[in-house]
C-alpha cells in the first residue's frame, strides 16, 4: 500500500473512531471488544435470548466468540453504566475473494436486548465496528439480514448506508431458533463501504429515506412499475415478480413481520414466497436495491451488480 493510502486510511480510522464514540456517548454505552470468558458466556446468552432459542443452543456459543477473539476476529459488547451487556456483535476476517472482492469483515451476527432497542445501541456497536475494521486497513463490512424484518432493512439501507446486492434464498435451509422456524431463511447480502459518500451521511444522520407518499405508490402501481403490494386484508400482491426494463420498481414487505409470524404464521410464510418471487426475481433480472422508503418499501433501479453466494450470516438490532 501506498504511503498516501496508509494516511488516508489513518485519518478515515481517526474519523470513523470520533463517530464511534459519539455514538455509544448518544446511546448511553461503552462498546469495548470481549477478551474474557465471562464476556463470552454473557454474549451468548444475551443472543439466546435475542433470537428466542434455548440457552444451550444459543446462535453464536461461547467457543465460538473465544475462538474469534483468540485469533484477531471482531467480538464487541455494548454496556450500561452498571455494566450490564445490552448488545453484542461478533465477525470474521476474510480472505481476498472473487465473489466480494478484498479481504474485509464480515459480520456474522449483532443482537441488542429488546428493552434497549430504542437506545440506537445497534447503531453504536455498527459505528465501534466500522472503526475497528478501518483501522486495521479494511474498507469493507459485509453481512447479511432477512428481508422481510422491515427495521432491519432500515437500519442496513436508510441508518448505515450499506448496499444490499445479492438475494440469497433460503441460505440457511431450515432454522430451528425461536424467529426463524418453519418460515424458510432467505437472506439480503449487505455491502458496507465503509468511508463512501452514502455511509458518511448516514452516519452524520443526514441519510435518505424516502416516503412514498412522495415518490408516489399510486403512480408507481398506476404504471406497473409496483412488483409486490398489499392487499386489503394485508396479504402480498404480486404485481410484476420479474420484470426487466429501464423503470424502477417498488417491492412491499409487512410492516411488521415479527408480529405476523406469532399471530398467523401462513401468512408470513406466503410474504416470504412473494419477496422471493419480487425482490430475488428483480435483483436477479438485473436491478439494484436503492433503497428502503417508509411505511415498508424496497426501491428499486436498473443494474448490473448481483452477486451469487452460498455464505451469509445475521444481524437483528
Amino acid at each position: 500500500m501506498e504511503p498516501t493510502a496508509l494516511a488516508d486510511v489513518s485519518d478515515a480510522a481517526r474519523r470513523a473512531q470520533a463517530d464511534a464514540e459519539a455514538a455509544a456517548l448518544a446511546s448511553d454505552v461503552e462498546v469495548r471488544e470481549m477478551t474474557r470468558a465471562a464476556e463470552h458466556q454473557a454474549a451468548e446468552k444475551l443472543l439466546a435470548r435475542v433470537w428466542s432459542a434455548d440457552p444451550v443452543r444459543s446462535p453464536l456459543p461461547a467457543h465460538v466468540t473465544r475462538t474469534l477473539a483468540l485469533i484477531g476476529g471482531y467480538v464487541a459488547g455494548a454496556y450500561d453504566a452498571d455494566g450490564e451487556l445490552l448488545g453484542a456483535a461478533a465477525g470474521f476476517l476474510t480472505g481476498n475473494t472473487a465473489e466480494l472482492g478484498p479481504a474485509h469483515l464480515h459480520s456474522h451476527i449483532a443482537g441488542v436486548a429488546e428493552a434497549a432497542r430504542s437506545r440506537h445501541v445497534g447503531f453504536a456497536l455498527k459505528l465501534h465496528q466500522r472503526a475497528w475494521a478501518l483501522s486495521r486497513g479494511m474498507t469493507q463490512v459485509t453481512w447479511t439480514f432477512d428481508p422481510l424484518v422491515a427495521r432491519n432493512a432500515y437500519f442496513n439501507l436508510s441508518k448505515l448506508g450499506a448496499r444490499a446486492v445479492a438475494y440469497l434464498a433460503d441460505f440457511y435451509g431450515d432454522m430451528s431458533d425461536g424467529i426463524n422456524a418453519g418460515q424458510g431463511s432467505d437472506r439480503l447480502l449487505a455491502q458496507w463501504d465503509l468511508s463512501s459518500e452514502s455511509t458518511l451521511l448516514a452516519v452524520h444522520d443526514k441519510h435518505a429515506s424516502p416516503d412514498l407518499a412522495e415518490v408516489g405508490l399510486a403512480r408507481l402501481a398506476g404504471v406497473g412499475r409496483l412488483a409486490l403490494s398489499r392487499d386489503a386484508r394485508g396479504a402480498p400482491q404480486l404485481v410484476d415478480p420479474i420484470r426487466t426494463g429501464n423503470e424502477p420498481l417498488a417491492c412491499a414487505v409487512p410492516a411488521d413481520i415479527e408480529l405476523m409470524r406469532r399471530e398467523d404464521p401462513q401468512l408470513a410464510l406466503a410474504w416470504r414466497q412473494a419477496v422471493r418471487a419480487a425482490l430475488g426475481g428483480a435483483m436477479r433480472a438485473g436491478y439494484r436495491v436503492d433503497g428502503f422508503a417508509c411505511p415498508g418499501y424496497y426501491l428499486l433501479q436498473p443494474g448490473t451488480e448481483y452477486h451469487r453466494l452460498d455464505g451469509g450470516s445475521q444481524e437483528a438490532e
